[in-house]
Parts: structure tokens; C-alpha cells; sequence
């Protein structure tokens, strides 16, 4: 099965990856509305951060200590800094707004991405990957409608979010070069757990034993999340995976609708297909420029060309030598015989007829 996985091309493991990330990162939404409803979200997101890196440091050190080393501290302890910060204003969303809305107006996450992408990762966004992510967009416009009762004070905080999320986005794509999936999570969670302590002391609530379970199984939702987003990363383009995140949102309304009655509004519906069929149209544009690769032997995922029509295909330069080449005309070389203005070519004929003279006749 493993085998099977890796043969498959870069850009179909990479959705895959993203596709599981979405699903987890649904489930782990629904953990932390049930944690917050007995605890502030400071400390929801220490008790995530702790059992996180409890979780994570096994899977970590199964294949050695000196495969957890790095030298990259100053990038990971800037990505706990957005990381906390994502964490916070997004668990603190998920506590005051319905699940639904929350998800929806993070999803202006893959706008800041692009943003960020393009002028720290030097990727060019073309045309064919803005207007999927302006209908994406658009499809959250339709859900939030500006002006409705959904633009409260507690809106802001998932779009705050949002720039946290993406902008940590951009340091795991810079740490995925260097360093494993499980080592982008651990010296994560290694940093942001007594970051994270730190506030939650001001809110302090002792928690039950229920409050813990969801905690756990919430941390190991978004660990496999985080996982799979970075295994996503490491394997294609930012943007593209990104694209992904907007599969959360038919999860969650599924999971908000049964678990607690949050019906959602007519609006959701064209939002959510506009979301859900960008995220689509760039898996399948992502595959025809794979098989057009192919055609023109050149890789498909590179920064100037991902997700826009390959160049026309060049003739390749022609190495066949030019006439002049072909004949090798010498210049006349003088000799001592005075025999100057023969070529070395006619000079060799007229040595081998004189060498073939000077033999004696036969008797």
C-alpha cells in the first residue's frame, strides 16, 4: 500500500494529504467548541499544546535521536508565534460564533496565503489559480453577506486568525525543506506549550476528566492535521494545497447540524458549492498540467509555470556542424621546400605519391 501511495504523482499525494487534513481539522473544530463550553479558550489551546507535544514526541523519536536534530530555531519559535496566535483568536472564534460562520470566514486564509506566498516564497499567481481563489472567496462573501447580523465583534477574530494561519503557512513550507513532518510538529509544540501556559494562568479553571478526554482526542486530530498539511507541503506548491482548506466546511456543517442544531442558512448552499468547486477546478486543472508535463518533458510543478499552460515547446538547437565545419580548409602552411600555398591535405597527397614513387620496380 505504501509502495502503491509513492508511486502517485506528486500533486494526487498532496491532495490526498490535504483532503485528510481537512476532515481532521473538522473534527478538531468540534473538540474545542465541546472543551470550550467548560474552559476559557487560553487554556483550551494550553491543554491542546501540552497533549500535543506528549503525543507527537513518540512518534518523533521512533526513528532516532539524531533524526529530531535541527538548526533552524529561529524559524520554528517564529512559527509558535503565529501558531499561538492562529490558536487563540481561532479557538476563541470557535467559542462565540457558530460553527459554521467561524469555519466560513476563515476561509479568507487562502487569500493572505497567496498574498504571503507571492512575495515571500517568490511564487507567481496567475490567472488561472485567481480566479479560482476570487470564486472561492466569493462563495464566503455569499455566506457572510456584509451588513447581516453575522458582521458582530466576534467576526473579526476568525479573519485574525486567518493571517496567523497562513502566515505560519509560509514557515512550514520553508521548514519542510529541511526538516520531517514529525519535527515540524514537535519543536512546535516543544516551543509553544510554556508560551502558552503563560496566559492561560490568568484564566485558570481546573478541568474534569470529560473536559481531558476531548482534549486528547482533539489534540490527535489536529496533530494528524498538522501532519498531513505538512507532508502536503513538502510535496507541491503552498497555494495549491491551501486550496484544500475549503473542504472543511461541508464537514462541519454535517457535524454543527447534528451535534448541536445549528441550522444553517439558505446562503450556505451557492457559498459553499463556489468554495467547494474552486477547491475542484484546481485539483483537475493541476491534473491536466501534470499530463501536459509529460508531453513537454518538463516538471510540472515549478513556481513560474504551477497551474497556467506550459510554454510552447522550443526546437532544439541543431548541433549538426555548419558547412565550414564539415570541410576542414587549412591555411596554406609553408615549408622548407618553398612549397607554399599547399594546404596540410595536399601536402599529405603529394608526400604519399612521392613515398609510393621511390619504391623499386617490381622485377
Amino acid at each position: 500500500m505504501k509502495q502503491w501511495f509513492q508511486q502517485l504523482p506528486n500533486y494526487v499525494q498532496a491532495a490526498i494529504f490535504a483532503t485528510i487534513a481537512a476532515i481532521t481539522a473538522a473534527g478538531f473544530s468540534v473538540t474545542v467548541r465541546l472543551a470550550t463550553q467548560e474552559l476559557p479558550p487560553l487554556e483550551v489551546v494550553f491543554f491542546r499544546n501540552l497533549f500535543g507535544f506528549l503525543l507527537i514526541v513518540p512518534v518523533s523519536l521512533r526513528a532516532g535521536i539524531s533524526s529530531i536534530h535541527t538548526t533552524r530555531w529561529r524559524m520554528f519559535f517564529l512559527r509558535a508565534i503565529f501558531s499561538m496566535g492562529a490558536m487563540s483568536f481561532w479557538f476563541s472564534a470557535l467559542a462565540y460564533l457558530p460553527l459554521a460562520e467561524a469555519t466560513t470566514l476563515n476561509f479568507t486564509v487562502p487569500l493572505f496565503g497567496t498574498v504571503l506566498a507571492a512575495i515571500f516564497l517568490k511564487e507567481q499567481i496567475r490567472h488561472h489559480r485567481i480566479i479560482a481563489l476570487v470564486a472561492g472567496f466569493a462563495g464566503v462573501a455569499i455566506i457572510i453577506r456584509p451588513g447581516s447580523d453575522t458582521m458582530q465583534l466576534a467576526s473579526i477574530l476568525p479573519v485574525v486568525a486567518a493571517v496567523c494561519m497562513a502566515s505560519a503557512g509560509m514557515t512550514i513550507k520553508s521548514l519542510a525543506r529541511t526538516d520531517s513532518s514529525p519535527n515540524v510538529v514537535l519543536y512546535t509544540m516543544l516551543l509553544m506549550t510554556p508560551m502558552t501556559l503563560i496566559p492561560a494562568l490568568f484564566v485558570w479553571e481546573t478541568p474534569s476528566w470529560h473536559v481531558i478526554m476531548i482534549l486528547l482526542i482533539g489534540t490527535t486530530m489536529a496533530n494528524i492535521t498538522q501532519l498531513c498539511n505538512t507532508s502536503a507541503f513538502r510535496l507541491f506548491d503552498y497555494s495549491f494545497v491551501i486550496g484544500f482548506n475549503y473542504l472543511r466546511l461541508p464537514f462541519v456543517v454535517v457535524v454543527a447540524l447534528v451535534m448541536f442544531g445549528e441550522i444553517p442558512e439558505i446562503w450556505l448552499l451557492p457559498g459553499a458549492g463556489l468554495i467547494v468547486g474552486s477547491a475542484i477546478y484546481i485539483a483537475r486543472r493541476e491534473a491536466i498540467l501534470a499530463r501536459e508535463a509529460k508531453r513537454f518533458d518538463r516538471e510540472h510543478s515549478s513556481p513560474a509555470t504551477d497551474l497556467d499552460p506550459p510554454p510552447r515547446q522550443r526546437p532544439a538547437p541543431d548541433t549538426r556542424p555548419s558547412a565550414s565545419m564539415a570541410f576542414d580548409v587549412q591555411k596554406p602552411v609553408e615549408t622548407k621546400d618553398g612549397d607554399q600555398g599547399k594546404t596540410n591535405n595536399d601536402r599529405d597527397t603529394t608526400d604519399g605519391a612521392e613515398k609510393q614513387d621511390s619504391k623499386p620496380a617490381p622485377k
